[in-house]
């Protein structure tokens, strides 16, 4: 691995603004690290509306019109199958700057580089694309590398649908998403799903000063929260998988947003929550949907108000599904063998309790894959977003000799 110039190349990528729905220059500046060393390099756009069509459609967190992305390939020296090397360049905003002690749009400081999307996941990209590249200088190994680098992760996964839909899928997939916690890497196995709701709550409005005639929206959405702690508390106690049950939590539930009222003098008469409910790796979005309204409806029956006023649950935004391999898998333990050998760390096998794009890899493209990557995911999205350059080093050594003995 060339240290400094994945230094310099992941500096630049974060400096190239990719929040969420506005990802074409940070695709480009990619596509041009991998004209070079491809035997061939896919650019494309996808139109929106053809994604929206698609059954597997996962929704979306931000209005769009087209998916931009870019994927390319090296052959090797003899028949195969195919790995794929994959990451995101998308970013959720900055945010509040006057929070952050360091440029936001990239600055390094040692072996850190400190900036939005450093480690979620703009480093991983950078070493994944080093992989790639290093992998075409000497191609002695069986089967095909593919890289692709897609936008729309963060908002449901639209930019990976479109790859796999046109056919840069593979037989494995390393999603180099950050996966390391204090210093050590880990490999990513299971991890849980996420689907937002709109809850509304219906009151009846009166004066504040005779607050008895009317009926509180906020009083009877207690009601619906309190039904909501008790099904997180019953969905994550029977989890037996032991990789998200050691989590503890692996499928939260959070009422991000509530509003209600209109007037301080008024008793609420309507209330809406918007809260993100967990998908268990047991299940898909639909039966976790269906899983959600019904048991919802079933914990508040009885409640005189709700049972005349019910109501009203919709999903909206991006759908994340849940995903999961075998800890046993040969793609996994040759990661871990691999890291190993080159590190004298073993990577443990961990489950995760957020939504990634593996759930796509594995539903849709039918890839065995792992999530592998440089970074600790408590900083990503945070202020002062932080990876180190070390570190992303190591991981993309590895994924280079772990390639080579998958493909052997």
């Amino acid at each position: 691995m060339d240290t400094d110039r994945i230094a310099q190349r992941a500096l630049e990528l974060v400096a190239t603004p990719s929040v969420t729905g506005d990802e074409h220059a940070a695709i480009d500046l990619v596509a041009s690290w991998l004209q070079p060393v491809a035997d061939e390099v896919d650019q494309w756009v996808t139109p929106m509306a053809e994604l929206e069509a698609d059954l597997a459609y996962p929704g979306r967190e931000v209005e769009r019109e087209t998916v931009p992305v870019v994927a390319a390939r090296i052959a090797g020296s003899r028949p195969g199958p195919t790995m794929v090397l994959t990451g995101h360049v998308d970013t959720v905003p900055v945010g509040d700057m006057q929070q952050w002690a360091r440029d936001p749009s990239g600055e390094i400081d040692g072996d850190i580089l400190f900036g939005r999307g450093a480690a979620d996941m703009k480093a991983g990209l950078v070493v994944a694309v080093e992989a790639f590249a290093a992998l075409g200088a000497n191609r002695d190994f069986a089967g095909e590398v593919r890289l692709v680098a897609v936008p729309g992760e963060e908002d449901g996964g639209t930019g990976t649908l479109a790859a796999i839909r046109r056919g840069w899928g593979g037989d494995y997939v390393i999603i180099t998403e950050p996966t390391s916690a204090g210093g050590a890497l880990q490999i990513v196995v299971a991890h849980g799903g996420a689907l937002t709701f709109s809850i509304g709550v219906e009151g009846r409005s009166a004066h504040a000063a005779t607050r008895r005639l009317g009926e509180s929206a906020l009083d009877h959405y207690w009601t619906v929260h309190q039904a909501l702690r008790r099904l997180e508390s019953e969905l994550n106690e029977a989890e037996a998988d032991p990789t998200m049950a050691a989590l503890g939590l692996p499928y939260p539930t959070t009422a991000g947003i509530v509003r209600g009222g209109v007037w301080a003098s008024n008793v609420m008469e309507h209330l809406t929550a918007e809260v993100r409910v967990g998908v268990t790796i047991h299940e898909t979005i639909a039966q976790a949907e269906e899983r959600f309204e019904r048991t919802l409806r079933e914990a508040i029956a009885g409640d005189s108000w709700l049972d005349e006023h019910p109501p009203h649950i919709e999903r909206t935004g991006a759908a994340f599904g849940s995903s999961r391999i075998d800890p046993a898998h040969p793609l996994v333990t040759t990661v871990q063998a691999t890291a190993a050998e080159l590190t004298a760390t073993t990577p443990p096998a961990i489950g995760v309790p957020y939504g990634c794009d593996m759930a796509l890899w594995i539903g849709e493209g039918k890839a065995a894959t792992i999530v592998f990557g440089p970074g600790d995911v408590s900083h990503a999205h945070a202020v002062d977003e932080r990876v180190s350059l070390q570190e992303a080093a190591d991981v993309g050594r590895i994924l280079v000799e772990a390639t080579r003995r998958i493909l052997r």
